[in-house]
């Protein structure tokens, strides 16, 4: 009960603060795996990210389909990313899908995103292209089935960060809390990216030594230099008020009956 709830806490801050930053706009959407069942994610019914709450929160399985076929609520549409990524990926345990116009020009033409920013490890080393007409032809674009959802999976392969050609992004991380700093770094790194290709001249990439070693200093998701990152988000997404709650349940977690 007490991870459910705290997995639930995560989510509705993490939805908020993807949100304040940009990550996600009025049709992006944010998952987390189920904390006791890997065969389910948590999702927020069909809403806005900026506006999910708690009762928001729908379990869907791998297949894209809620595991409660008794709730009348309408899950995103695209769903099928969130279910597809985590059936391919056990070591990913949250899920965004967005649009952030800093990222868009990179899904459109052949200058790659490359890793410039020291935090940008975040993202992986690698941050592949994915085109769905390349393989289902002229579409709306979106990602309405699990077919597509699979396709999609397999482009991003072991990497955390997959743009999608014309539309957006979609970022997997271990965690709540790591999705967060992915996402805000991605943003950093394409601006800053953006803004070196117009200065001209050789641009300094991030060796993959130095993101492995990145990676390495990033501590244990509950230490406390992980999570002063998350405890600010929460604030400035103004959503602290869950943050003494869910400290209740990690305390309870903690203690032995």
């Amino acid at each position: 009960m007490h991870e459910l709830e705290i997995a639930k806490i995560d989510l509705v801050i993490t939805n908020r603060a993807l949100a304040r930053i940009g990550a996600v706009d009025a049709y992006g959407h944010v998952s987390l795996r189920h904390p006791t069942d890997p065969t389910k994610f948590l999702l927020s019914r069909s809403l806005s990210p900026e506006l999910v709450e708690r009762e928001d929160i729908m379990t869907l399985g791998l297949d894209g389909e809620k595991a409660d076929r008794g709730d009348n609520r309408n899950p995103y549409l695209e769903r099928y990313i969130h279910a597809a990524v985590y059936a391919a990926r056990p070591d990913i345990g949250a899920v965004v899908h967005g649009h952030p116009q800093a990222v868009l020009p990179f899904t459109v033409t052949d200058t790659p995103m490359k890793i410039v920013y020291f935090g940008a490890n975040e993202m992986g080393a690698t941050v592949p292209n994915w085109d769905i007409h390349e393989e289902f032809g002229d579409t709306n674009m979106l990602i309405a089935n699990l077919d597509q959802g699979r396709s999609l999976a397999r482009k991003l392969g072991p990497n955390r960060t997959l743009l999608l050609a014309g539309h957006g992004f979609v970022g997997a991380a271990k965690s709540a809390i790591r999705l967060i700093r992915q996402c805000k770094a991605m943003l950093v790194n394409a601006q800053m990216l953006m803004d070196a290709m117009r200065l001209g001249g050789p641009i300094r990439e991030l060796t993959p030594g130095e993101i492995a070693a990145r990676d390495r200093e990033v501590g244990d998701e509950n230490s406390y230099a992980t999570f002063r990152g998350f405890e600010y988000e929460a604030k400035m997404a103004g959503r602290d008020d869950l943050l003494k709650e869910r400290a209740a349940h990690a305390k309870e977690i903690a203690t032995p009956a």
